[in-house]
């Protein structure tokens, strides 16, 4: 008698959990009752706040997401979790049983979110981009790559011309002079070099101001002792 009224509070415990967990959710019941795989792993994504591009946010879950090969109904159950603060708010305010699929959620994600969505800069944004008088060649490479990343379909040429534009490193001009490299990546491999260089100078600068400051150190204690 009471494994039979134990079997019963179960499975009515079950259809009030499920029957809460569809009037609750903005998930059509279908997309709820797909089951979880056993192997299946949440992604560990930042999760988007709002403030950063939404574009990107689903590109990288879709990207991450799509190692593991999961159901459609998985993938709009999982996406909630990469989401807090009040886009986690705006999820939960979705109409109940709106979203049957990825497709539907992503759509309605993007259209709230779009006005966060980062901008292309225009091509001659590489123009402002100037080498500074004491700034390192490695400095200003990484600076003016990081740039290129922001601008809207940039090809090679533009890309070699800005670049050149904004040295200040004068033996590297002068090199370029000599032999100028015709692809983006060429002129990369040439300032590898002098990157290289630099940085060696640089350690040998420092070993020299290291050697002056012992010997200093070393004169003064002497003149102590005397």
């Amino acid at each position: 008698m009471d494994e039979l009224r134990n079997a019963i509070k179960e499975k009515t415990d079950r259809s009030v959990d499920r029957i809460v967990r569809t009037i609750d959710s903005p998930f059509t019941a279908a997309a709820l009752k797909c089951p979880v795989p056993s192997k299946f792993r949440l992604p560990q994504l930042e999760q988007f706040d709002g403030l950063k591009d939404p574009l990107d946010h689903l590109n990288t879950f879709k990207t991450t997401l799509g190692l593991q090969q999961p159901s459609n109904e998985i993938m709009c159950r999982s996406f909630p979790t990469t989401l807090k603060g009040t886009v986690r708010e705006w999820f939960t305010k979705l109409p109940t049983s709106s979203i049957d699929n990825f497709e539907q959620l992503s759509s309605s994600f993007l259209c709230h979110f779009v006005g966060g969505q980062c901008s292309k800069r225009p091509a001659d944004h590489l123009l402002t981009i100037k080498q500074g008088e004491k700034e390192t060649l490695r400095s200003y490479v990484k600076r003016f790559t990081r740039e290129t990343l922001e601008v809207d379909e940039v090809d090679d040429e533009v890309q070699l011309t800005t670049f050149k534009a904004g040295l200040k490193s004068r033996e590297f001009v002068i090199s370029l002079t000599k032999n100028p490299p015709k692809k983006m990546a060429e002129m990369l491999l040439k300032a590898q070099k002098y990157m290289n260089a630099e940085d060696a100078l640089a350690a040998i600068k420092d070993v020299e101001k290291t050697g002056d400051k012992g010997a200093k150190e070393d004169d003064r204690r002497g003149r102590k002792r005397e």
